[in-house]
């Protein structure tokens, strides 16, 4: 029997590939620097393994998983958060007999590191937000003041490795001039790292999710995000698929094949007022709401399973539009988020709270953790949050 080690198993994204691999028979090992991880308590899930927590320890990290691999007969790790990819996709010698289901190496750090990211859409001709790439406080300030405010101060990289630990890193956006310097200062990434400066792009959020493979694309997706938590803008607590968008569809399509992209993919934009997109971001690994692009019949985790291991893979049938998931704790903390907000006055609380209501009977939602046939997930989520909840009482 094949054995599966998912990494990051307190996240959602993994419950979501344990369900879809473990339903087709698979022995599944869910791994977490957590105590008792979310997909651990999955019905799927053969064994739970802890490591040390890779953003403090991340050399004894990847030592830890080569044990795990060669200790426990795996034969495919999967990560699930940029963190762990980032880790694994540069340890050629993981282990002889261990397929590592992430992109390559080269492909990732062309795409992960923004600033290559951003010089090469600009070569294929992709919008890119007005940037300018500056290495030193100066730079950045004379950039920004040229920008004019809002403006966008942003890391080349998420998270870098030095002296054996992960750092990570944040974005900015700031709104006028006498903020800057205090911003700047602020930056202890620096040292390490160029400083994107980019002219702020008023508009929202939106993406494509793409598998790749040697040949080309083998699936793509996209969902809406109808709430979030918080509910001005953060995790989807509420999703539905969609049409994807053809220009960034084209976009992605582009990047992808230029740097010999194989594996999953998330493209992000930032889609303006006149409805122009563009590019923010690449991510090698899946997103959150993966859930709902297998509900909607795209079983991302079950055909990157096959491309890594080289089987054929076909192309899926076109995914159901108009479904929806819905992360029923985070929806609700975003619920009590938006009724404690002073801004809000009662007629928008209220419809906060009739939306709330409304989706306990939209027949096109499912909820994304709690499930018949895989219930303790859950149970388990339900009471880590009820000791959360506890826990910050007044």
């Amino acid at each position: 029997m094949r054995k599966i080690l998912v990494l990051d198993a307190n996240q959602r994204s993994a419950l979501a590939v344990i369900r879809s691999l473990g339903r087709r028979g698979m022995s599944i090992v869910a791994g977490d620097h957590a105590a008792n991880p979310l997909a651990g308590a999955s019905r799927y899930t053969a064994a739970t393994v802890r490591y040390s927590d890779p953003a403090l320890e991340p050399h004894r990290f990847i030592r830890q998983v080569t044990d795990f691999a060669d200790r426990l007969n795996i034969d495919t790790v999967i990560p699930a958060t940029d963190l762990t990819t980032m880790l694994l996709v540069s340890q050629s010698n993981l282990s002889k007999n261990v397929h590592l289901a992430a992109p390559p190496a080269e492909s990732y750090e062309a795409l992960t590191d923004k600033a290559r990211l951003l010089t090469l859409a600009s070569r294929l001709g992709i919008a890119v937000p007005e940037t300018l790439i500056a290495q030193s406080e100066t730079a950045i300030i004379d950039a920004a003041r040229d920008f004019g405010f809002p403006v966008v101060l942003k890391p080349a990289r998420s998270r870098y490795l030095k002296d054996d630990r992960v750092y990570a890193t944040g974005v900015q956006v700031i709104h006028s001039a006498q903020d800057l310097p205090t911003a700047v200062r602020s930056l202890a990434w620096l040292r390490d790292l160029p400083c994107l400066v980019q002219r702020f792009v008023p508009g929202h959020g939106a993406g494509v999710f793409a598998l790749y493979g040697p040949s080309g694309p083998i699936a793509w997706f996209a969902h809406q995000r109808l709430r979030e938590k918080p509910p001005t803008g953060g995790v989807s607590v509420l999703s539905q698929s969609v049409p994807i968008d053809s220009a960034m569809q084209s976009a992605a399509a582009q990047l992808l094949a230029a740097v010999g992209w194989t594996g999953v993919a998330m493209v992000e934009f930032r889609v303006a007022a006149d409805g122009a997109a563009y590019l923010m971001e690449v991510n090698g690994r899946f997103w959150g709401s993966l859930q709902l692009s297998i509900d909607a019949g795209i079983d991302f985790p079950w055909l990157l399973y096959q491309l890594t291991h080289g089987m054929p893979v076909q192309a899926p049938p076109a995914y159901r539009l108009g479904r929806r998931l819905r992360w029923l704790l985070g929806d609700f903390d975003s619920l009590l988020i938006a009724l404690r907000s002073e801004s809000k006055g009662i007629g928008r609380k209220t419809r906060a709270v009739t939306a709330f209501a409304a989706s306990f009977l939209d027949p096109r939602c499912r909820q994304e953790i709690f499930r018949l046939r895989d219930p303790m997930p859950g149970v388990r989520e339900s009471f880590q949050w009820l000791r959360a909840l506890r826990t910050h009482a007044p």
